[in-house]
């Protein structure tokens, strides 16, 4: 695994926990 796959790997999980946490603040107001 390159460099760019792991970047663009992590890349990806952050998106999808701020998405979960958009979700999460939602469900909670």
């Amino acid at each position: 695994m390159s460099g760019m796959e792991l970047f663009i790997l992590i890349l990806k999980l952050i998106v999808a926990l701020l998405q979960l946490l958009e979700a999460v603040l939602k469900f909670l107001r």
